[in-house]
């Protein structure tokens, strides 16, 4: 997940996207949801799901995705959002702790 990006807001995988198929398509990058990046990042500091750094970035795009297409996610939902986001630092339960307390927050009209 680490090369995660949205195309028209869905997240894919970059490296495995030919560019011509994003000709006149809205890209957004990490860097173009810094403020909910930043949201995120203090829920995933604060449940110590936050480790090498590695897999944060895909994480981050996805768990964003995740909260803006679902209103309150089940852990099986969250899961399965998720499949392809690896971390071999936390186990995961830091980081799902931090993803339903994000989930949890009702900001979805902010953005």
């Amino acid at each position: 997940g680490l090369c995660t990006v949205w195309v028209d807001d869905i997240p894919i995988l970059s490296c495995s996207y030919i560019a011509m198929r994003a000709e006149g398509k809205n890209i957004t990058t990490l860097e173009g949801l810094k403020k909910e990046a930043l949201e995120f990042g203090s829920f995933l500091a604060t449940e110590g799901g936050d480790q090498c750094g590695f897999c944060s970035p895909g994480l981050i795009m996805n768990v964003i995705s995740l909260k803006r297409k679902f209103k309150n996610p089940t852990e099986e939902m969250i899961q399965n959002y998720l499949m392809g986001n690896l971390c071999r630092c936390t186990g995961y339960s830091a980081q799902l702790r931090a993803i339903k307390k994000y989930c949890e927050t009702n900001d979805h009209d902010k953005f």
